[in-house]
C-alpha cells in the first residue's frame, strides 16, 4: 500500500514540476500607425530579428524575458520584454489521461525598443486579462503534451503613466515533457506564439509584436 501511494506521488510530481527554459525568439515588430503621412521626418521602429529568451515555469505562473542586441544580430536595434502572468485552468473535462478546458489568464508585460540610429522609442508596460482553450494528453509514467491559445485585451501605458491606450493580444504554447529523461529530471520542448497589437494615444507607437519562441527546459 505504501509502496503505491510513494510511486504515485512521484509520478504526480513529475507532471507538475517547475522548470526553467532559454531558447530563441524570432520577432517581427511592425509600424501600424499613420503618422508616416503626417510627419516626414518620422522613421518607424520596425524591424525582424532574434533575441535570447529565457524562462521560469511552474504551475500557473510564468516569467520570461527575451533580450535582443547586436550579440543577436540586431544591430543597431535593441530589444527588451519581461513577462509576468498568472493562469488557472477551469477543465471541462478532467481525467486522468486527458485535460481539456478554459484557462483564464491575467498577464503584464513590458516591452522597449531602442534604435541608436534614430531618435525614437517605444516603451510601454501593459496590464491584460483573457481566456482561451487548453487541452492536455498525459501518460502517467513517460510524458505529457499540453497546448492551450488564449485571447487577451488589456491597458497599455509608457513609464509614468502620461501616454497610453489599449492592447491586443493572441497567445499559443505547446509543451511536450518527458519525466525522469535525464539524471531523473524532466526534459520539456516548448514553443510559445505571442502577438500584441498596441493602439497608443500618440500614433508614432502604434505596432504590432510578433514573436515565435522555441525553447529547451528541465525541471527542478
Amino acid at each position: 500500500m505504501f509502496s503505491v501511494g510513494s510511486e504515485n506521488r512521484t509520478n504526480f510530481g513529475n507532471i507538475y514540476s517547475p522548470y526553467v527554459r532559454a531558447g530563441v525568439q524570432f520577432i517581427d515588430f511592425e509600424y501600424k500607425g499613420s503618422n508616416l503621412n503626417n510627419d516626414p521626418l518620422f522613421t518607424p521602429l520596425t524591424f525582424t530579428g532574434e533575441a535570447a529568451y529565457i524562462a521560469y515555469e511552474s504551475l500557473g505562473f510564468n516569467l520570461n524575458a527575451a533580450l535582443g542586441n547586436s550579440l543577436t544580430g540586431l544591430n543597431d536595434t535593441k530589444y527588451f520584454t519581461l513577462n509576468l502572468n498568472f493562469k488557472n485552468p477551469f477543465y471541462l473535462i478532467n481525467d486522468q489521461n486527458f485535460k481539456a478546458g478554459i484557462p483564464v489568464k491575467l498577464d503584464s508585460r513590458l516591452v522597449s525598443v531602442r534604435n541608436e540610429q534614430i531618435n525614437e522609442e517605444f516603451s510601454q508596460t501593459s496590464l491584460s486579462a483573457g481566456a482561451g482553450l487548453t487541452a492536455s494528453v498525459i501518460n502517467q509514467s513517460k510524458f505529457d503534451i499540453t497546448g492551450e491559445f488564449l485571447t487577451s485585451y488589456g491597458f497599455s501605458s509608457a513609464s509614468g503613466g502620461f501616454l497610453g491606450g489599449s492592447v491586443f493580444g493572441l497567445t499559443g504554447s505547446a509543451r511536450v515533457n518527458f519525466y525522469n529523461l535525464l539524471f531523473g529530471k524532466n526534459i520539456s520542448l516548448g514553443y510559445d506564439y505571442i502577438f500584441d497589437s498596441y493602439d497608443i494615444d500618440e500614433e508614432r507607437l502604434d505596432y504590432d509584436l510578433k514573436g515565435h519562441t522555441l525553447t529547451l527546459g528541465i525541471s527542478f
